[in-house]
């Protein structure tokens, strides 16, 4: 039963990113870019999010910066990028994998909504993602960066590189901290399995980086990675509160 859940569930994904991701194509090109593709990609989040069982509760909504920000979530499955785009109000692209860019419709949905390609551990291509990240987030779009830079293995929370901190710090744009629960539950790195459950986020108040220097970044990371993990502990603790009520 839990195995054709899980493949009625991957069907629903592979549907959904073919009926959404091709429309959102030439969209994404339209100025200011990725401005149209957006509600293709809420529409697909939804579509997955309603069609494998998952729902989505937000705690302290209003916490969202009135502008453009660095949106540092932390990431434990595929389905944050799901509910992100479900709940996130603003303009925004995220910063990727660059092999994610070379998925079939999902890949080319991504290029051509704006999205940045990062490749870790490269200097040189590093230098270029900070600067297309940058105007990215100069052209008045918020950045999604999750600073662990990949998906949890065991549920617990990763180390926090800069990266985050400093885009923050040169944009002079804020840091959104974000915590997310349930999605470890829902899908897991590398795993087939997916289950139905609820999900909770926790916004967190910006952390302004004005008057800061890179000099500061790592100060800035660990305020940040702080700040993450008690969103996160206090979202778990929603769950655990509706779990224990029902």
């Amino acid at each position: 039963m839990r195995f054709l859940r899980s493949l009625a569930g991957w069907v629903v994904i592979a549907g959904s990113t073919i009926l959404c991701g091709l429309p959102a194509i030439p969209m994404g090109f339209v100025p200011p870019r990725g401005s149209l593709s957006i509600p293709f990609g809420r529409a697909w989040a939804r579509m997955i999010l309603r069609g494998t069982g998952v729902r989505v509760r937000v705690l302290h909504a209003e916490r969202f910066a009135g502008r453009s920000a660095v949106i540092a979530p932390n990431h434990e499955s595929f389905y944050d990028i799901l509910v992100l785009f479900h709940i996130l109000p603003m303009r925004f692209a995220f910063l990727a994998k660059r092999n994610l860019f070379r998925i079939p419709i999902l890949g080319w949905s991504m290029h051509a909504a704006g999205f940045v390609p990062v490749d870790r551990g490269e200097h040189r291509r590093g230098t270029a993602t900070i600067d297309a990240a940058l105007r990215r987030l100069g052209r008045g779009s918020s950045l999604i960066v999750f600073p662990e830079e990949t998906r949890t293995r065991t549920g617990e929370l990763l180390s926090f590189k800069a990266g985050a901190a400093l885009l923050a710090i040169r944009s002079g744009l804020p840091l959104q901290p974000i915590g997310i629960a349930g999605t470890f539950g829902v899908q897991r790195r590398g795993g087939f399995t997916i289950t139905p459950s609820e999900v909770a986020v926790a916004v967190g108040e910006p952390i302004p980086v004005e008057g800061l220097t890179i000099r500061d970044r790592n100060e800035v990371t660990a305020r940040l990675r702080e700040s993450v993990a008690a969103l996160r502990e206090e979202a778990r603790a929603a769950l655990a509160y509706n779990f224990d009520r029902s």
